[in-house]
């Protein structure tokens, strides 16, 4: 009798295991939390008021050395202007004259301008070229110079699956390849129908050991190259930024 109770017990504890692990998955699938969506563009204009070194070999010509400065600060993450700077303009000198501290030979100059900046934010709706797919996430290229990708976690598995290629696709793809690859070594074509050629076309937007699809279809969310989607987080590593995706 203390045998079979027991065993009762067991198969009880198992089943209610299976059912809590069960639940904690389809609530785990369906648990993604997106940022209130944010309207607009990533891009925007800020006039902006700057400290600027001089070196020494500036000082006759403080303008070399305030443009000197500003392209060191293109295609950077700048935390005091919470941006990316990609252009800049309307440069005034606000200083009458550079100040010099203490011992050092290098001048300050205070001067403002109108910079171009890149500053994402989470809810913004952004569009990429695709350049991987993986069971774990998606890579994207922003404007051939941002990076982007959408984690598994971020790609809502009641509406998109990973679907691995067949042997015959990954052959296809093989060939698709070798191909491309002598055309490229010709170069009798002029520039024009080459950047051509090189543009990415439905076909070759499929690379890799699969894609995610469209849960229970061969659609492929990347069948045109570039994929929509909105951003979860933004990411600042050094000077550099890149941006955390989720699909809806």
């Amino acid at each position: 009798m203390g045998e079979k109770r027991k065993s009762r017990q067991k198969d009880g504890a198992t089943k209610k295991s299976k059912k809590s692990s069960k639940s904690l998955s389809t609530e785990t699938a369906a648990s993604i939390s997106y940022p209130t969506q944010v309207s607009g563009s990533s891009f925007c204009e800020s006039t902006a008021r700057l400290t600027v070194t001089l070196a020494p070999a500036n000082s006759s010509d403080h303008w070399a050395g305030i443009r000197e400065t500003l392209n060191g600060m293109l295609l950077r993450f700048v935390p005091q202007i919470r941006g990316v700077v990609l252009g800049y303009s309307n440069i005034k000198v606000l200083s009458k004259a550079a100040l010099l501290y203490s011992d050092s030979p290098f001048g300050q100059l205070e001067v403002s301008a109108q910079l171009l900046l890149w500053r994402p934010i989470s809810g913004m709706t952004l569009r990429g070229s695709i350049n991987v797919q993986s069971p774990d996430h998606i890579g994207l290229l922003l404007w051939d110079t941002f990076n982007a990708s959408i984690p598994a976690s971020f790609i809502p598995k009641s509406k998109y699956e990973w679907r691995p290629f067949s042997d015959e696709e990954l052959a296809a793809g093989k060939a698709e390849d070798t191909s491309s690859s002598e055309q490229s070594s010709d170069e009798t074509e002029d520039s024009a129908k080459s950047d051509a050629e090189e543009a990415p076309s439905k076909e070759s937007a499929k690379f890799g050991s699969g894609e995610w699809v469209l849960k229970g279809t061969s659609q492929g969310v990347g069948a045109s190259g570039s994929l929509e989607f909105v951003v979860a987080d933004v990411i600042r590593a050094d000077n550099v930024l890149s941006v955390t995706g989720a699909l809806h």
